[in-house]
């Protein structure tokens, strides 16, 4: 499983030019779901992102976390973060798991993420999207179970 964080301050995803979801100030988690992950892979993907340090606390630094702060969570599916680069010209997805199991345990994960913070939105699995966002800080973060 794969995820990238990143913080913003404000973030909305469109499907078929109509807003989806949006968010203010909080993270953007964009996720990956490969072929070998199954739902104790999102338990704790979920607990990694919910308690890393990734918030400015009162001191103005990255010393709080989401289970600490209660700032807005959107979290959309993205299969090519899996995607293999390092040869030829083409991405090959073959680590990417198949759209039925991504889902199912892509729906764990939010579902997981829900019972922890109130403030969570989505895409939709499967759908293309428009994501809009602004990066705060810039701070991104690559996460792998």
């Amino acid at each position: 499983m794969l995820a990238t964080v990143q913080r913003v301050s404000e973030a909305k995803v469109e499907i078929n030019n109509a807003i989806h979801s949006q968010i203010g100030k909080g993270v953007l988690i964009f996720l990956c779901i490969e072929r070998e992950d199954d739902f104790e892979n999102a338990k704790k993907m979920v607990d990694k992102i919910l308690n890393f340090c990734i918030l400015e606390g009162d001191s103005h630094i990255m010393s709080a976390s989401l289970k600490e702060l209660d700032e807005d969570i959107l979290i959309i599916s993205q299969f090519t973060l899996a995607a293999v680069t390092n040869k030829g010209n083409k991405p090959s997805f073959h680590k990417a798991a198949p759209p039925d199991k991504a889902e199912e345990v892509y729906e764990e994960f939010v579902n997981i993420f829900k019972e922890s913070a109130s403030n969570v939105k989505t895409g939709k699995f499967g759908e293309i999207m428009n994501i809009n966002l602004i990066n705060s800080g810039p701070v991104t973060f690559n996460f792998r179970i």
